[in-house]
């Protein structure tokens, strides 16, 4: 998204004649969530005590605008008590933020990292994907490859790393070569055609760098070797070549898939240890001869189904593997983290008539003080509709108002009256009584 630049300083900036050169007595900075006022301060270039005026705040803004960093940007100022001004900059910032990744470039991210940590004011570790910001950072790698007598254009791009997993990476502007084919050789388990069409998701037309690819194979391919219980599954010996089709690089890899594991031991830890028995049993984790994790995040989204069933409406569930290479085992550890249970507090219907208001309260078994369990209300309005309550029944929806901090959830449900409902569901002529 590009930065717009906002009309807020025109209200204070003048539309009249110049404003007289006064000095700056002081400067804030309002609507910041990642960056810091005194960064943004820093980067405006402007100091307490200097002469300012329309102009040099107009360059102060657009200073920072061409960082990148601003979806919108505007100020306003006016006289202090000390013969000067007063100045404030108003912000939004961009979102989101990436990690920096350095690739085929003299420098690693993090001694990079440490550069712009004290070379921009702006730099928090984390940059937009703005083009703008994508330059401005690639100007000020370049400036500290001059400082390390290593002088090399350099350029940035968002680059795709795994499932919803971005970051910004710099390398050389020349650029690096797109990966155009993938091949294996060692794999037994996994058909060559499975592994191809799984990692053509994410890695064809990406820039090839061996750091690159390898993350992109593990979060690709690990999972598929994982459903067959292959735990221990490695990459290796990448050898990429120029493509004979399309400029690119065919990439050869070896698989090196390992031994199958077993499942063994399924146990409960944390907040919820003592209930162990019931975790397991809504689990439902099948017996297996060898370990299927699809069939296990399967096991975590049933536990979390259940618990928020029961109140838990903040419930979380995590996985730690033990992992017993001598016996070819697999221990699993499951981590519910519960948080409070929600009660249910208040009910209220719109929509109705008096009479049908009553029916429904009378249907809704929740009581005030019970645990709210989170699917009911869709529960609910559906039996309503299957039972055939209301003849003229149109819409419904549920609109839960959950209260974090007092942890009661209040419920409004909405009927719609449609006369075209009886009507749709009346024999037309010609059709069957």
């Amino acid at each position: 998204m590009a930065p717009r630049i906002s009309l807020v300083f025109l209200l204070f900036a003048g539309l009249g004649p110049a404003q007289q050169q006064f000095p700056i007595h002081s400067i804030q900075v309002e609507g910041t969530r990642f960056l810091t006022p005194a960064g943004v301060i820093k980067a405006s270039g402007l100091q307490i005590g200097q002469k300012g005026d329309t102009p040099t705040f107009d360059a102060a803004r657009d200073r920072l605008l061409a960082t990148g960093y601003f979806e919108t940007l505007g100020y306003r100022f006016k006289p202090s008590d000390n013969d000067g001004y007063d100045l404030t900059f108003d912000t939004r910032e961009m979102s989101p933020l990436y990690n920096l990744r350095a690739e085929a470039l003299p420098a690693t991210a993090a001694e990079i990292a440490v550069w712009l940590k004290e070379n921009d004011p702006l730099f928090i570790g984390r940059i937009p994907g703005t083009q703008q910001a994508l330059d401005h950072t690639s100007r000020l790698i370049e400036q500290y490859l001059v400082s390390k007598g290593k002088p090399q254009p350099v350029a940035g791009k968002v680059v795709l790393l795994g499932p919803q997993k971005y970051e910004a990476q710099f390398n050389p502007a020349a650029g690096l070569p797109n990966v155009a084919l993938v091949s294996f050789e060692g794999n037994k388990a996994l058909r060559s055609t499975d592994l191809q069409n799984a990692i053509a998701a994410v890695a064809f037309g990406q820039p090839y760098t061996e750091t690159n690819f390898r993350i992109l194979l593990d979060s690709q391919l690990g999972p598929l070797y994982e459903k067959s219980g292959y735990l221990r599954v490695k990459f290796s010996n990448f050898r990429p070549s120029p493509s004979a089709t399309v400029k690119g690089v065919d990439v050869k890899v070896t698989v090196e898939e390992g031994d199958q594991y077993k499942l063994g031991d399924v146990t409960v830890i944390g907040a919820m240890a003592d209930q162990s028995k019931h975790i397991l049993r809504v689990a439902k984790i099948p017996p297996m001869t060898t370990v299927d994790f699809d069939q296990i995040r399967s096991a975590i989204v049933r536990i979390k189904e259940a618990l928020r069933h029961e109140g838990y409406l903040d419930i979380e569930c995590s996985m730690d593997r033990e992992i017993q290479d001598d016996k070819k085992l697999v221990n699993l550890i499951l981590v519910p983290q519960p948080g409070p249970i929600y009660t249910f507090g208040k009910l209220e219907v719109k929509g109705l008539g008096l009479d049908s208001v009553a029916a429904v309260e009378k249907a809704w078994v929740l009581k005030k003080g019970e645990p709210y369990p989170g699917d009911y209300p869709t529960y609910f309005l559906r039996r309503v509709k299957e039972d055939g309550w209301f003849d003229d029944l149109g819409e419904t929806r549920a609109e839960p108002d959950i209260n974090p901090e007092t942890h009661v959830v209040n419920v409004t449900l909405y009927f719609r009256y449609d006369p075209d409902a009886v009507r749709k569901k009346r024999p037309q002529p010609g059709q069957p009584q």
